[in-house]
């Protein structure tokens, strides 16, 4: 009886291991090798377009000119010509100041404006006392005119983009008061010198405004172009992957995708310059090409 059920357990594990055998020969290819694992991608093709390289700054709005007047003399403000928001010409008078001292008659003192522009701001009452400090720094601002036809922008730019950006290079600039609408501007002014600092370089912004609508103290958001490329090779961000610091994609011939170093530019949001590598028309790998090896062979998913 023992040998009996010995026999059995000999043919059963017999039986096992041919299962095994078989099951492992049928996972072959006919050549011996082993089968190679198919993996779904879905792919796209290489085209030429437009990108542009940017950076973002913040920043304050301000007049092209604008002039804060002092009185030059002591005594009150015997009364303004002008209201906030009136126009004015260059030589305008905007305020009298009276200096009459007891025993002795002054003419009263004009405080002229000396560019054409707007009255911004008036920033004592009728009646003030003024009196002149030998330091400027020390002197009570009486009124404010500038110039708002064009308006300014001055953002600091990091150094590291300075050797790109140029003067009248383009940029857009946003305003909470417009949030639907982008304002065009260009660089007209590089600062020389770097903050210690900040590592920053001083940038001036110029804007066209003759409807008066962006205002002096106005926040601004800016996003300047450094470089601008047309009709160069695009793909999509996710095309690419990074290996080592070397930037590759994965090009399907075929029913083969086949790994390809390439060179890459300009970056946007949601593609990437290629300089190197590939041609127009190439199919890339945009989904499944994480962990994809060369030569591997590949379905491309069509939905």
């Amino acid at each position: 009886m023992k040998k009996s059920i010995i026999w059995i357990l000999i043919i059963f594990l017999a039986a096992l291991g041919g299962f095994r055998i078989i099951k492992a020969i049928k996972e072959n290819n006919d050549d011996g090798q082993e089968k190679v694992r198919v993996s779904a991608v879905r792919v796209t093709q290489v085209t030429k377009g437009d990108v542009e390289d940017r950076i973002s700054c913040v920043g304050n709005i301000a007049g092209q000119e604008m002039v804060t007047l002092m009185s030059k003399v002591p005594g009150k403000i015997d009364g303004f010509l002008v209201e906030e928001g009136d126009k004015v010409k260059k030589g305008d008078i905007l305020v009298l100041i009276d200096r009459d001292v007891e025993g002795m008659k002054y003419e009263k003192a004009p405080i002229k404006s000396p560019i054409d522009g707007m009255v911004m701001k008036k920033f004592l009452d009728e009646g003030s006392q003024v009196e002149p400090s030998v330091s400027p720094m020390m002197r009570i601002p009486v009124i404010m005119v500038a110039n708002i036809d064009t308006v300014k922008v001055l953002v600091n730019v990091s150094e590291k983009y300075l050797g790109k950006l140029k003067e009248k290079a383009e940029a857009e600039i946003k305003v909470d008061a417009y949030p639907a609408e982008v304002f065009q501007g260009e660089v007209t002014k590089i600062a020389p010198l770097i903050d210690l600092a900040t590592r920053t370089s001083e940038v001036e912004i110029k804007i066209f405004n003759e409807e008066h609508r962006l205002k002096p103290g106005m926040f601004a958001r800016v996003s300047i172009t450094l470089e601008k490329k047309e009709d160069t090779l695009i793909v999509p961000i996710k095309a690419v992957l990074s290996e080592n610091s070397q930037k590759f994609v994965f090009v399907v011939n075929g029913n083969v995708a086949h790994k390809k170093e390439v060179g890459t530019g300009i970056y946007q949001k949601d593609s990437v310059e290629i300089v190197e590598g590939l041609k127009e028309t190439d199919l890339v790998i945009v989904e499944g090409n994480y962990g994809l090896k060369d030569s591997t062979e590949v379905e491309i998913n069509r939905n």
